[in-house]
C-alpha cells in the first residue's frame, strides 16, 4: 500500500485506476479491430490483396477525419452542458455495437462493411477524446504523467489478455470452416471492451456543476459557435496551437504504423499469422512497464524532454524498418517499438493536460482529437498510395520519417508549462 500511496500521492487511487481501466478495455478494439485481425480479413477477403492497402488506408483515414471534425464540437458541448460522462459512455457503447456487427461482413459486402466500420471507429475516436479529457480530473499536476503512463501500460496488458483469450478463434486464419470462428472475434472483442469499461463508466466522477438542459439543436449551435470563437482567438493560446500542430505530425506517423505493421509484416516479410501474433504478444508485455516508467520519468524530468527522446527513437526505428531485409531484423525493430509505442502518446496526453485552461478543457481536448485525427487521415492514405503506386511497402514506410522530424522541431520550441503565448515560434 505504501508503494501505491507514493505512486498516486494526492490523487484518488480508486478513481484513477477505474479511469485507467478504460485503456485496458479499449485496447482490445485497437489491437484486434484496428491493427491485427480485422485489417487482415478486410484486405484479403473483403477487398482483395491488390487494392487492400489503399482501401484500408482510405477507410481508416475517412473515419478518423470525421471523428476529428466532430471532436471539438462535442468537446465544446460537453464543457457547456456539463454532461461529459454520459457522452463518453454513449460513444463508447456505439463503438462496441459497431464492432459486434462486423461479424456480418464478408467478401461481397464492401459497402456494408465500410459503413459499419466508419460508424464504429468514429464513435471510438470521440469516446477516446472525451476519456482523455478526464485525465486532469483523476490526477494532480505531480501525478499526471505517471497516471497517464499507467493507463497506457494497462492498455497493453488488456490487449495481451484479449489476444490470448481469443487466440483459438483466429490463430488458424479465416479459410474454410475457420471463417465463422475468425469473425466471432469481432463481437467477442466488443464484449471484452464493454465488460472492462464498466469501472470507468461507473466510478469516474463528474464535478457538481450547473447543467444546461437546452434542446439538442441549441447545444450543437453553441458547440459550433464556441469552436469558431476559439479558432478566431488562437493568438491567446499559441502554445496549445503549436502543440496541436506538433501532435498532428507525430500522431500521423504513429497511427499509420499501428494500422499497417501487421500488413507490412505479412506482405513484405511473408510472416504467418502465428509469427505476427507472437510478435504482438511480446510487444504488449514490454510496452506495459515501459509506458509506466516513461510516465514516471516525465513527472520527474519533464514531459518535453521525454517526449523528444521517444520521437528520436521512433525516427530511427522507422528508418531501419524501411531497409530491413530479414525477419530477425524486423522482429528486433518491431519489438523495439514496444519501448516507446505507448510512451509517446501517454506523455503527450499528460503534457497537454498541463497546458489547457480548465474552462475549455474538453473543447481543447476535442481540438487535440481533431489535430490527431486530421493528421491520421494523411498518413494511412500516403502509405497506401505509395505502396500501391510503387509496389514497394519499404518506400511507404520511409515516407513517414519526415513526420517525426517536423514533430521534433515543433515540440522542441514549445514551453514546458502553460503560458499565454509563444512568441518564439510565431514567425514559423
Amino acid at each position: 500500500m505504501r508503494i501505491l500511496d507514493r505512486f498516486f500521492k494526492d490523487a484518488n487511487k480508486k478513481e484513477a485506476i477505474s479511469w485507467a481501466f478504460y485503456d485496458f478495455a479499449n485496447s482490445s478494439y485497437t489491437l484486434l479491430i484496428l491493427s491485427f485481425v480485422f485489417p487482415i480479413y478486410f484486405k484479403e477477403v473483403i477487398t482483395g490483396v491488390e487494392k487492400g492497402d489503399f482501401y484500408w488506408g482510405l477507410l481508416v483515414s475517412v473515419s478518423i477525419l470525421m471523428g476529428g471534425l466532430l471532436a471539438p464540437i462535442i468537446g465544446a458541448i460537453a464543457d457547456y452542458d456539463s454532461r461529459k460522462k454520459i457522452k463518453f459512455i454513449t460513444f463508447a457503447v456505439v463503438s462496441m455495437i459497431g464492432a459486434t456487427f462486423l461479424f456480418f461482413t464478408g467478401s461481397d459486402k464492401l459497402l456494408f462493411t465500410s459503413l459499419i466500420f466508419l460508424t464504429s471507429n468514429i464513435a471510438f475516436e470521440l469516446a477516446q477524446t472525451l476519456y482523455d479529457s478526464f485525465l486532469a480530473r483523476v490526477s494532480t499536476k505531480e501525478t499526471v504523467g505517471r497516471i497517464s503512463g499507467m493507463a497506457w501500460g494497462l492498455g497493453y496488458i488488456g490487449g495481451l489478455v484479449a489476444m490470448l483469450a481469443l487466440k483459438p478463434l483466429y490463430e488458424n486464419g479465416y479459410a474454410g470452416d475457420f471463417e465463422f470462428g475468425y469473425k466471432l472475434v469481432f463481437p467477442l472483442t466488443a464484449l471484452f471492451f464493454f465488460l472492462f469499461s464498466l469501472p470507468s463508466f461507473i466510478l469516474i466522477k463528474e464535478k457538481s456543476e450547473n447543467r444546461n438542459t437546452e434542446p439538442f439543436s441549441a447545444l450543437v449551435k453553441h458547440g459550433v459557435k464556441s469552436v469558431i470563437g476559439t479558432i478566431k482567438n488562437l493568438k491567446q493560446h499559441k502554445t496549445i496551437a503549436w502543440f496541436l500542430v506538433g501532435f498532428y505530425f507525430m500522431n500521423d506517423a504513429l497511427v499509420t504504423i499501428f494500422a499497417f505493421t501487421p500488413i507490412y509484416a505479412r506482405t513484405t516479410f511473408g510472416m504467418e499469422f502465428k509469427e505476427i501474433l507472437t510478435l504482438l504478444l511480446i510487444a504488449q508485455i514490454i510496452a506495459f512497464p515501459a509506458a509506466t516508467i516513461f510516465g514516471l520519468l516525465s513527472d520527474k524530468k519533464g514531459s518535453k524532454k521525454i517526449l523528444l527522446f521517444t520521437i528520436i527513437v521512433w525516427a530511427i526505428i522507422v528508418a531501419l524498418l524501411s531497409v530491413a531485409t530479414t525477419k530477425i531484423m524486423f522482429y528486433i525493430l518491431a519489438l523495439s517499438t514496444a519501448f516507446v509505442i505507448g510512451s509517446s502518446q501517454a506523455i503527450a496526453r499528460s503534457w497537454l493536460s498541463k497546458l489547457v485552461p480548465d474552462e475549455k478543457r474538453f473543447e481543447f481536448f476535442g481540438f487535440n482529437g481533431f489535430a490527431s485525427k486530421i493528421a491520421a487521415t494523411t498518413g494511412p492514405v500516403l502509405f497506401g498510395a505509395v505502396s500501391v503506386a510503387t509496389g514497394n511497402q519499404r518506400l511507404a514506410m520511409a515516407a513517414l520519417i519526415p513526420f517525426f522530424v517536423i514533430a521534433f522541431i515543433i515540440f522542441a520550441r514549445i514551453k514546458e508549462e502553460r503560458v499565454e503565448s509563444l512568441p518564439q515560434i510565431s514567425n514559423m
